[in-house]
């Protein structure tokens, strides 16, 4: 037993011994191959720049380390920047691109490479490569001519490496500035803070360029930026833009949310005014634009988009009218006209709108009171948004279809028509609303026209409405049945409404048409002339030409 025991320990002492040996042969290994293939990498590191631009650029680092067993690389305080010298020497040779770059960062980290596989097979993988705090500028010249033959990526690095992938590549807290000059030498200037890049399966080879599941050699570009909050340029409103991200494979613009917030509450933004202004509250959630041309965006200011889709959201607007009208008018700020004044040119093809609640808000100069008009779970298709001339010759006409719940209960469909690049603004809309329990109005009737409806039940109303910036006109047609109304008043001093029971009686029974048809009568229906108070808007016009014919037809047209 005692020799039995001997042999154990001494075994596990040749093994402690030998583990012990290999450990510092691999420790003094791995010292050897830091120290060595450091000092390599840092020369390689500046020859390859120099050699694969061909010495148009430069690169200078303060400092370089390899951990040969873990598998990191780290480079710190890194600048590449172009030999303005060498570049104006291929500008004569018209060999210059038209492209420079000046690139910055704090610190580049290769995790998980395989430092054998690069020295020995001239393979650079790593897992992924985190670049901390880069500042890009980018420079492009459209009146450069380049006459070399262009070369893909992997003939520049082909001379040095066989490949290069990296699993993940993160680019956090990116400065990015793009100069755009034009061929008539103008000059356009992009910059972009805190960008945050997300690059998966980045491979250069002899085949990626041809992978179709590539794009520009990644699987896929992620591009984001921190929120956005701005004033706008009046000082009446905060800008907010959150969740920015950018697909490249898909070519998709995302949007979480889109707020546009007044910077005072509703007494004291109108008071900043002195004069009657729309004050607006926007909240859009979920946007995004499908294939978005980035190229056209950024060189050209020129949005070009397939599709944009606005997923939920809602739409505020009040008005004092309590305060005396601005001058000037609105002549020539019907939708229509103002994206046809738009300094961007426009073409989306299709914009789909969904949930989106809209409500309008006046405080009676009268009253005193505000009343409502709400319009919720609207869903809208716009087709051929532009104001592109090439474009709009081909087809001249912007369409929205709309379905929504008007007022709580009365199923609305509408469809605009707006002519595109016409001076007059001429349009038409066409719509019906069914269903509808006519008491739901009374948040808009008795604040507005101290009018209640006590009982009607809308059966139908349909209406077709054309017009441009000066006038409207219109046909309207109204089914309904138990129509009862009461004339209200207000006492000197008090905000609440008591009915007037004597002329209540009299417009019931001498003036209201309490259906329609009435019995044994032809339906009755309202042809509309509407001149438009060019102080108001395109909605206002509309909604006025509308609400006249349904008076008429009520026989409510001089209340």
């Amino acid at each position: 037993m005692a020799l039995k025991g001997f042999n154990i320990r001494r075994l596990l002492k040749i093994v402690l011994i030998t583990f012990g040996i290999l450990t510092l042969l691999v420790m003094a290994t791995g010292w050897y191959l830091n120290q060595h293939w450091n000092k390599l990498l840092k020369q390689e590191l500046q020859g390859y720049v120099t050699d694969l631009s061909d010495s148009l650029y430069t690169i200078k680092f303060q400092d370089l380390h390899l951990d040969v067993l873990s598998g990191s690389l780290v480079l710190e305080k890194a600048v590449m920047t172009p030999d303005t010298i060498i570049y104006q020497r291929l500008l004569n040779q018209q060999r210059a691109p038209s492209a420079l770059y000046t690139i910055s960062v704090d610190k580049l980290a290769l995790k998980y490479f395989k430092p054998w596989r690069y020295f020995i097979g001239k393979e650079l993988n790593a897992a992924s490569l985190t670049v901390t705090g880069p500042n890009i500028i980018m420079e492009q010249n459209a009146t450069v001519r380049d006459t070399s033959m262009p070369k893909t990526a992997y003939q520049h690095i082909s001379a040095k490496m066989k490949s290069i992938f990296i699993g993940k590549l993160t680019l956090d807290s990116t400065n990015f500035k793009y100069i755009f000059t034009r061929k008539d030498s103008s000059r356009v200037i992009h910059q972009f803070h805190n960008l945050r890049v997300r690059v998966n399966d980045f491979l250069i080879d002899s085949l990626a360029l041809d992978d179709p599941t590539r794009f520009l050699y990644a699987h896929n570009y992620e591009i984001g930026m921190k929120d956005y909050m701005n004033r706008t340029r009046d000082s009446l409103y905060w800008l907010n833009v959150r969740g920015i991200r950018y697909d490249a494979a898909s070519r998709t613009l995302h949007i979480g949310r889109f707020e546009i917030q007044p910077r005072y509450e509703k007494a004291r933004f109108q008071q900043k005014n002195g004069v009657q202004q729309d004050r607006f509250e926007v909240v859009l959630n979920d946007i995004s634009l499908h294939n978005l041309n980035p190229r056209l965006l950024l060189q050209e200011q020129q949005i070009w988009a397939q599709r944009a889709n606005i997923k939920g959201g809602s739409v505020e607007v009040y008005r004092d009218r309590t305060l005396p009208m601005p001058p000037g008018n609105k002549l020539g700020r019907f939708p229509n006209q103002l994206l046809h004044k738009l300094n961007v040119p426009v073409s989306i093809d299709t914009l789909l709108a969904d949930n989106i609640n809209l409500q309008y808000l006046e405080m009676s100069p009268v009253t005193g009171q505000s009343g409502r008009i709400n319009f919720s779970h609207i869903h809208g298709l716009f087709s051929n948004i532009t104001n592109i001339d090439s474009l709009v010759a081909k087809n001249r006409h912007m369409v929205a279809n709309f379905d929504a719940v008007f007022m709580q209960s009365g199923k609305l469909t509408a469809r605009f028509d707006f002519a595109l690049n016409d001076n007059a603004g001429h349009f038409a809309v066409s719509g019906a609303l069914k269903n509808m329990d006519g008491k739901d109005l009374n948040v808009a009737t008795q604040p507005l026209g101290k009018i209640e409806i006590r009982s009607c039940d809308i059966q139908e109303l349909l209406f077709h409405i054309q017009g441009d910036e000066r006038k409207a006109t219109g046909q309207v047609k109204l089914r309904y049945q138990h129509l009862k109304i009461a004339v209200l008043k207000q006492d000197k001093g008090e905000q609440q409404f008591k009915r007037k029971g004597l002329a209540s009686f009299l417009a019931n029974t001498l003036i209201i048409k309490d259906a329609n048809p009435l019995e044994g009568e032809k339906e009755r229906t309202a042809a509309v002339v509407f001149q438009r108070d060019i102080q108001r808007s395109y909605f206002h016009l509309v909604w006025k030409t509308l609400f006249t014919g349904v008076k008429d037809i009520a026989g409510a047209g001089n209340l």
